[in-house]
């Protein structure tokens, strides 16, 4: 079987006091066109002080900040859904913000396909936080 498709991850982004500098919106779009992911969907929600809850749809947005995130696929956006959001305010605290992320790992599709065309089967997949490995990295230079 070919795989047309890569493992997704949801990523939730949470800020007490979001910044919205556009820092990380220039790294998913750079990735997103090297090929490497694809951004399937994306959520952005806000609690007030007074934890009255917002959500800011990608359609609402005026044109050139529309235009900035044209990377985030059309055809799958919708994969977060009301359901979800309740979810995610449930743990945001008033004056905060999130933005949940579907985020294809699209160079994986084509590794899976040369696994599989090799005989090989997955036996075995879990993901170490980058942290994990810094901080490993770290301890092997220290014991040199």
């Amino acid at each position: 079987m070919i795989l047309k498709h890569g493992p997704v991850d949801i990523l939730v982004l949470a800020a007490g006091e979001p910044r919205f500098d556009g820092t990380v919106l220039a790294e998913l779009q750079r990735l997103a066109q090297s090929g490497t992911i694809r951004v399937l969907d994306a959520m952005i929600l806000i609690k007030d002080d007074a934890g009255v809850r917002g959500a800011i749809d990608i359609e609402d947005l005026p044109p050139e900040q529309r235009e900035a995130l044209g990377f985030i696929e059309t055809g799958t956006r919708g994969l977060f859904d009301a359901e979800d959001a309740d979810t995610f305010f449930e743990g945001m605290a008033a004056g905060s913000a999130i933005v949940a992320l579907a985020i294809e790992h699209y160079w994986a599709a084509s590794l899976v396909n040369a696994v599989n065309a090799s005989g090989l089967e997955l036996a075995l997949e879990f993901r170490v936080p980058a942290y994990v490995i810094d901080e490993a990295f770290s301890s092997l230079s220290g014991n040199k």
